[in-house]
């Protein structure tokens, strides 16, 4: 005669494996059960670090659960972007990403190590700013019209700082080029505060900068226009380049933030609402305002059809400068 215990021994395993599957699910759906680790290309001290700090803080607080900011800097964006594309699809790793980490360096850099279109799942675009286009003091132009007619009577004379080769300063104004039909030579430079250095000083003529370094130099520098459709409300008496008659140029620089590619869309949404509620804080709204972001917090789609967009109309800048980098 089968014992009681081998009578239910087959009862017993199912039970225990629906347990087990449960178990599972519930796990999944606590997320998140452990700290996140949000992972910039920027070191400590910037924008990037700025808005990624901002956003930790509140994340922090609406998901119940620690987000750790480390900052990656290398490769223009490449450490940072490989090390999340590599990572485990489960939620805990995400890169904090300014545009043209996911939009640019695609089209240059021929390794690099991850691919923004597959390798990861868009979240959301936290926030946006357009940058200012600063002149050296004592330039012989005044505004944007006499910019162009200086450069067309100077080609090739004029130059402009960037931060390196390939980021939104020298590309934004390979951009002003060609819609300009203007000549003039870049001047690479390995950061911000040695170029700057150097516009005040007048050897290189122009610089693309953020806001809030513009307004902090503001009295050692000529600022000719600002690169959005509108003006700032933090720079009110600034110039858009179309009203300086170039019509069809605006450059908006973004940061978003990304998973690794098939994150479940659970985890994204629920990361995305997370975004979403940092937006409408009024700590986040403090943090951001007076750098002159806009605050985005659009939904995964959306930015995912921002990236495809930048990213083909980098693709024709690049192919139009012939830009290639080795690494």
């Amino acid at each position: 005669m089968m014992s009681l215990v081998a009578w239910h021994r087959p009862l017993m395993l199912a039970l225990a494996l629906a347990c087990s599957c449960s178990t599972r699910g519930d796990a999944q759906d606590r997320y998140p059960s452990k700290p996140i680790h949000l992972i910039l290309a920027q070191p400590a001290g910037g924008a990037v670090d700025l808005i990624s700090r901002a956003l930790a803080a509140r994340l922090t607080e609406s998901l119940h659960q620690s987000v750790v900011v480390e900052n990656m800097p290398g490769g223009n964006g490449g450490l940072a972007g490989g090390t999340v594309a590599r990572a485990a699809p489960d939620g805990y790793t995400l890169f904090m990403a300014v545009d043209n980490n996911l939009t640019i360096n695609p089209h240059i850099y021929p390794k690099l190590p991850y691919r923004p279109l597959v390798d990861f799942a868009p979240i959301s675009i936290v926030t946006s700013a357009p940058l200012v286009l600063t002149a050296r003091p004592s330039l012989e132009a005044q505004t944007i019209p006499e910019l162009i007619t200086l450069a067309k009577a100077n080609p090739g004379k004029l130059n402009f700082a960037s931060t390196g080769i390939g980021g939104t300063p020298h590309l934004g104004m390979e951009q002003f080029k060609m819609v300009t039909n203007t000549q003039m030579t870049h001047v690479p430079y390995r950061g911000t505060p040695q170029a700057m250095t150097d516009l005040i000083a007048g050897v290189v003529d122009l610089f693309l900068i953020g806001q809030s370094s513009a307004k902090a130099q503001a009295g050692h520098m000529k600022m000719l226009a600002i690169t959005s459709a509108k003006r700032s409300p933090v720079m009110p008496d600034l110039p858009t380049m179309r009203e300086g008659g170039v019509t069809d140029y605006e450059l908006i620089g973004w940061f978003g933030l990304l998973a690794p590619a098939n994150t479940p869309s659970s985890v994204i949404e629920t990361l995305s609402r997370a975004v979403k509620d940092a937006a409408i804080d009024p700590r986040f709204v403090a943090a951001m305002v007076p750098q002159g972001m806009t605050i985005i917090a659009n939904a995964p789609a959306e930015m995912a059809e921002v990236m495809k967009v930048d990213t083909e109309k980098w693709g024709r800048v690049v192919a139009a400068t012939g830009v290639k980098l080795d690494q």
